[in-house]
């Protein structure tokens, strides 16, 4: 027999002893069982953004609106326009152009991205690689395709091909996601974790000298140590630096004023659709056209066509890319500002005094 101080001691020690896991509460056990079951649907819609942006920008690759250049004739002009719709119904906007000179200049302009010129014994195919190799090898095929059924002799003509290095046009995507990603995750952090008790106005500090190195550091490895994207140092450090910013400090507004809901629209905004609407190396006049045109008006797509039209177009057509960065970047400043102004509420997250309260609670 177990004497009464034993079976106090014993009573004791099961009263104080941890639950096991077996033993926990029904009504614990269906919250997290539920906790679980929100963060699956959470993440498989994250997933569906992916996908749906992805495939749905990227799986059916065509010519849609090309800026066409023919020189000729109106009755020219027109009859090869016609040719081209009967081919491909919507896939080059035509337009007459005077001279072969007139229509090179306009490619290298960026005017428009193909053009079609008479020339002795056959006709001449004016592409540019550069601008985008699928565009430019669809072009190539289904103009010969026409050349061909006609009898006509096409010779093709590539007017801006990209390095021998980079046959593919890949350097540029990967420059921006190298700032782009880095930049989101690094403005969410800031205002969440890092230093979330400074000031906003210190924020936007921190952000453009982050902004700086990151740039200067992804320029430095893309010229001269790698040799990826060369001779436009500085155009490649500006982009570069104005697509971090506008990057870091949207991604922290988002996260000061919104928490993390804020921080997973931006990185969706920006990642799986404003990628998947660039075009990436298939250009934007490769993709459903009203995809592209949302994508003109996104961080990367705007990034993208910056750095390409600055490294193989000698800076032409790059001063609306610029402003969508710029405005970005400007919207982004002007919601810390408001920050100052507004004074919201750190969301979702407590001050310290009561994180040491409820941490000594715990103990």
């Amino acid at each position: 027999m177990s004497s009464p101080e034993q079976g106090t001691a014993h009573g004791a020690h099961a009263v104080g002893a941890p639950a096991p896991a077996a033993s926990l509460q029904p009504s614990a056990r269906r919250r997290a069982f539920a906790a679980g079951l929100v963060a699956a649907l959470a993440i498989t819609v994250i997933s569906l953004v992916f996908i749906v942006s992805f495939i749905g920008a990227l799986h059916a690759p065509g010519p849609r609106s090309v800026p066409t250049a023919v020189v000729g004739s109106p009755a020219q002009t027109s009859a090869v326009s016609s040719a081209l719709d009967r081919a491909l119904p919507g896939g080059y906007d035509v337009t007459r152009y005077p001279s072969a000179a007139a229509v090179r200049s306009a490619i290298l302009d960026r005017s428009i991205d193909v053009g079609l010129v008479p020339a002795p014994h056959g006709e001449l195919l004016l592409v540019a690689t550069a601008a985008s190799p699928s565009l430019a090898n669809t072009s190539i095929k289904i103009f010969g395709r026409l050349a061909h059924a006609t009898g006509v002799p096409l010779r093709v003509q590539n007017v801006r091909p990209l390095p021998s290095n980079d046959p593919d046009g890949l350097s540029k995507i990967y420059f921006v996601i190298a700032l782009l990603s880095p930049s989101l995750i690094f403005g969410n952090a800031l205002v969440t974790r890092i230093s979330r008790r400074l000031h906003p106005l210190l924020h936007l500090v921190v952000i453009a000298i982050f902004s700086v190195i990151i740039s200067a550091v992804g320029t430095a490895f893309a010229d001269p140590v790698i040799g990826a994207i060369t001779g436009v140092p500085w155009a490649l450090f500006g982009i570069g630096a104005l697509l971090a910013f506008a990057s870091a400090v949207t991604s922290a507004a988002a996260s000061r004023w919104a928490g993390g809901i804020g921080n997973v629209v931006m990185v969706l905004l920006f990642i799986p659709v404003g990628i998947a609407a660039s075009g990436l190396t298939l250009g934007p006049n490769m993709i459903t056209q009203w995809y592209a045109d949302v994508g003109k008006g996104l961080l990367p797509g705007a990034a993208m066509t910056a750095v390409n039209n600055a490294a193989y177009f000698n800076g032409n057509a790059i001063a609306m890319p610029l402003w969508v960065l710029a405005a970005w970047a400007l919207a982004g400043t002007l919601a810390m500002v408001m920050v100052v102004i507004l004074h919201p509420p750190l969301p979702r997250q407590r001050s310290q005094p009561d994180d040491q309260a409820e941490s000594a609670a715990r103990r």
